[in-house]
């Protein structure tokens, strides 16, 4: 499982990163997006797919992050 929690990982990094992400979050960091992941895999389990719903978890968990360090 670490290797598809990996790709999984980059997929998320694909849509946010601020650089060239389809929806760049400010300030994204890999650290970032490895914790909220690993959040996120906490709250849902074994239902965890690494699908788009996942990655959309993983967003929020990151907005919420974020909000509360500014």
């Amino acid at each position: 499982m670490t290797d598809s929690i990996k790709d999984f990982e980059a997929y998320v990094n694909s849509f946010y990163n601020s650089k060239d992400g389809v929806y760049p979050i400010k300030g994204l960091t890999s650290l970032m997006i490895t914790l909220a992941v690993q959040k996120h895999i906490r709250k849902v389990g074994w239902w965890f797919c690494g699908d788009s719903f996942d990655r959309e978890q993983v967003r929020e968990i990151i907005l919420t992050d974020i909000a509360r360090i500014n």
